[in-house]
């Protein structure tokens, strides 16, 4: 056990984004779930702009400027992110998650506005250049097994968001701005669905997040409060487990309103993407037989197909799940 982990730990830290499809089993009292998750966004420099068309990624954050389309040049970001994910069982039927991630961001431009004024010019060097590199928000998850029967596994709680980051400097007002340390609370809840056929399953998540008020720094170096707008996300996934071989898709719909503080007109967004996920471990054994150490590993892709105000931003993933 010991040295599969170590293996895998090795295996992130090679440099290669995607929401797991997250397959909640009931975790028996006094007992873990850890789960590792990689996630890698190559550079992109597209975005969804407010009616939903692609467009240069600048456009996405100077978008309540008049001489966005003046700028020439362009302005690109990658991801890394590693994910620690502990649940632990307090109970039969409570459980608490812990998500602790160590981010890295890196943003470059090569933006020009030729005609532009000291003020202007301001603005994109403040986007010339911005890396992060360390803690993220750490996210806990409070969950209760509302229902457990052979066919359907109904689990619901409440999230929060700490804002334990510190590295990078948030700029402008749109939400995926480089920078952590926003906090949130929110609430979820998971239905899952067993049908009389083996190794098939369902999932149907619904989750809302209210965004607390944070420091941010805006493009020309203003230090102001700013919440982004509260936000839904709704996820449908259908997964397949035989002979220890996993295969899954996932649709994710995200609807956030409008930013506040001291901004946010028309800056509303929404995102449609689809996930697709491979896998290969012992956990459909469980159903034969117990065994001392579960575990199971995935590789997914994430690709955007329709938004607003979003980045286009296609990710790939890297998990790995052990129970004891």
């Amino acid at each position: 056990m010991k040295n599969l982990l170590i293996i895998f730990i090795f295996v992130l830290i090679i440099p290669t984004t995607v929401s797991a499809i997250e397959l909640e089993n009931r975790i028996p009292a006094s007992s873990w779930e850890v789960e590792m998750r990689f996630q890698h966004t190559p550079a992109y420099s597209r975005t969804f702009n407010g009616y939903g068309q692609e467009a240069p990624l600048q456009q996405l954050m100077l978008w309540d400027r008049e001489w966005r389309n003046s700028v020439e040049g362009e302005l690109r970001r990658e991801e890394q992110r590693l994910e620690i994910i502990m649940a632990y069982g307090l109970s039969e039927k409570w459980m608490i998650k812990t998500t602790v991630p160590l981010v890295q961001k890196k943003q470059t431009s090569t933006l020009t506005f030729e005609s532009g004024t000291a003020s202007q010019q301001k603005v994109l060097d403040s986007l010339a250049s911005e890396t992060l590199s360390g803690l993220g928000d750490i996210r806990v998850q409070i969950a209760k097994d509302m229902s457990a029967t052979t066919t359907w596994h109904n689990r619901g709680g409440f999230t929060f968001r700490l804002p334990t980051g510190s590295s990078g400097t948030p700029r402008g007002i749109a939400p995926n701005t480089i920078g952590e340390g926003h906090g949130s609370v929110g609430a979820f809840i998971h239905f899952t669905w067993f049908p009389l056929t083996h190794g098939i399953r369902n999932g149907f998540r619904l989750e809302g997040s209210n965004e607390l008020a944070g420091k941010r720094e805006t493009l020309e170096g203003e230090k102001i409060y700013f919440s982004a707008g509260h936000s839904a996300d709704i996820f449908y996934n259908w997964s397949i487990e035989r002979q220890n071989i996993f295969a899954g898709t996932e649709l994710h719909y995200f609807q956030q309103a409008e930013s506040k503080l001291p901004v946010g007109k028309s800056n509303a967004s929404f995102l449609k993407e689809i996930n697709f996920e491979f896998g290969y471990g012992n956990l459909s054994e469980l159903e034969q037989k117990p065994l001392s150490v579960p575990w199971q590993f995935r590789l997914g892709y994430t690709r955007q197909h329709a938004g607003q105000n979003t980045p286009i931003a296609n990710r790939w993933e890297i998990s790995s799940t052990f129970y004891f």
